[in-house]
């Protein structure tokens, strides 16, 4: 009787079926892994551009209200201090940047300050209750994280 040595052809094909499986995996997850980090990234940068322009209008408090309610496209006129510029002219030039920056660091980024009690908000369509109001500032940034067209929003209410 004579016996068979080695490995036969369905025991390789099936070592290399698993193998193949486990690999694809290992794919999947780090797919995965990059997808959740470039998420993170982005919610991190909202969270730093809500911060700067909290900051920039604590800065400027006695014109709080030229903050409010404002979309993009408000034009820089070069102010960086208060000399020589009004306090209004500085917070439009804090907003141009601030527009900017959202623009350039959140793909399709928007963002809006106003005031508001945070609820019925949505991406894209905060719930602003007027500038006359004594709710709190809420700063609101909201982008397409996912660029599936539908938008992730970051609110941050702060007390000015």
């Amino acid at each position: 009787m004579q016996r068979q040595l080695g490995f036969n052809l369905i025991e390789v094909m099936v070592a290399l079926v698993i193998l193949s499986l486990g690999v694809l995996g290992m794919a999947a997850l780090q797919t995965t892994a990059i997808k959740q980090n470039q998420s993170a990234y982005m919610r991190s940068q909202a969270n730093q551009l809500a911060y700067d322009i909290t900051d920039r209008m604590r800065a400027n408090r006695a014109n709080l209200t030229a903050y409010l309610q404002k979309s993009a496209g408000v034009n820089t006129v070069g102010c960086t201090t208060t000399d020589g510029c009004s306090g209004s002219q500085m917070a439009e030039d804090d907003l141009a940047e601030w527009f900017d920056a959202i623009a350039r660091e959140l793909p399709g980024g928007a963002g809006e300050v106003c005031r508001s009690n945070l609820s019925d908000d949505a991406a894209g369509a905060p719930d602003c209750e007027g500038n006359g109001t004594d709710n709190p500032v809420v700063v609101y940034i909201w982008w397409d994280d996912e660029r599936d067209g539908a938008d992730m929003m970051l609110s941050l209410s702060t007390d000015l």
